[in-house]
């Protein structure tokens, strides 16, 4: 079963915070309707009436990663039946059977902790969405369509990622401005356009709405790729307590060099005598 999307963004080179928040405002007007000049950027979150809703049907924030493995395979039972359907039984359905427990096999070993050692997700445009040291995993779901992600802090639920396929027929959109117009569109509103602050964790441009449970992020992947972030709203606002171990500033001093460097410097210079005392 294909599950439901929002419709998609990307970034589009050399497009201005301005322009693209332009492009959204006029898209989110009514037909025949006078163009405004774009507002000055959104300070906070957007809020929409449209609800964002999570797919696969089943899927809730705060679920476990056992919980979201069981939303997993029936959605993977249910993909799978017009195949069955098709199939005669026999050998070419015992294989059908092994290739369906492979995909949900394959889902449960994807799991990835976020512990002491670095990950290869650090190489990816990924880094950023989770922290070391804080109880946060990853689960991955592989398909024909694409890669969604499932990210868990405490064994709870709090994000989605999907990546999406941008360029001419695609249904999010041939670039960010098209993608960000259509999202303008469903959701009744512009964005709040972010750019990138690696200081925060965000790498690239982003453009978000929210609704009462949850926030959205059309996230920046270049030409031909755009993602979808799925935030569940009341993990976001209690990160930082959740988040109690921070990342180790690259740029400090190791500790080891800098007592060395203490070790090194001159002994400070005896007092003066006080006057009218002699040694």
């Amino acid at each position: 079963m294909k599950a439901k999307r929002l419709l998609g963004a990307g970034l589009a080179v050399g497009l201005g915070l301005a322009a693209i928040t332009s492009t959204a405002v006029v898209a989110a007007q009514p037909k025949g309707g006078k163009a405004a000049a774009a507002p000055a950027r959104p300070a906070e979150t957007p809020a929409t009436k449209k609800t964002i809703a999570l797919t696969p049907p089943g899927i809730q924030w705060g679920m476990s990663t056992k919980q979201v493995a069981a939303v997993i395979d029936k959605m993977l039972d249910e993909a799978y039946v017009p195949r069955y359907k098709a199939t005669s039984p026999g050998v070419k359905m015992r294989a059908l059977d092994a290739e369906l427990a492979e995909e949900k096999s394959a889902f449960r070993r994807s799991r990835i902790d976020f512990g002491k050692l670095p990950t290869g997700i650090d190489a990816t445009p990924l880094k950023g969405e989770y922290t070391y040291l804080n109880k946060e995993s990853m689960m991955t779901l592989s398909r024909e369509s694409g890669k969604r992600y499932f990210f868990f802090i405490q064994d709870k639920l709090w994000k989605i990622i999907d990546e999406h396929a941008l360029g001419e027929g695609s249904s999010r959109g041939k670039d960010f401005t098209s993608a960000v117009t259509k999202l303008a569109t469903a959701f009744g509103l512009p964005g709040r356009v972010t750019p990138p602050d690696p200081d925060k964790g965000r790498y690239v441009t982003e453009v978000d709405w929210k609704d009462a449970a949850t926030h959205f992020r059309a996230i920046e992947r270049g030409d031909t790729e755009i993602a979808f972030a799925y935030e569940d709203l009341v993990t976001l606002s209690s990160l930082e307590s959740l988040r109690p171990n921070k990342a180790a500033d690259a740029n400090a001093i190791d500790p080891s060099v800098a007592s060395a460097i203490r070790k090194d410097e001159a002994p400070p210079a005896p007092p003066p005598d006080k006057a009218g005392k002699k040694k």
